[in-house]
């Protein structure tokens, strides 16, 4: 199997334009890219102009997902934190009793 080429944010938003000026078929064509892959750039871009081109193999996430996401993590943090800070008290409780 042959190593995937990988191409840029600017590379793969200059093509989306390029194909809105001309084709998808022409840009592809005049940029040496399967069509496919543009359609796919072209298609992402329509769909969520916001952020358009994620890296390979990572699922898009709206912003509200990634927050959400943050704030579970950060709740799980506080959690382990606050667990800690018991044992503390009730460590130094019992040495208080000494």
């Amino acid at each position: 199997m042959g190593k995937r080429k990988t191409y840029d944010k600017s590379f793969k938003e200059e093509a989306v334009k390029l194909a809105e000026e001309t084709s998808i078929s022409r840009a592809a064509e005049s940029l040496g890219i399967h069509e496919n892959t543009l359609r796919n750039w072209v298609q992402n871009y329509r769909e969520r102009p916001d952020n358009p081109f994620i890296g390979s193999g990572r699922k898009y996430i709206s912003n509200q997902e990634a927050e959400k996401a943050a704030l579970q993590k950060e709740i799980k943090e506080l959690k382990r934190a606050n667990e800690i800070l018991k044992e503390a008290l009730g460590f130094f409780a019992v040495s208080q009793k000494k």
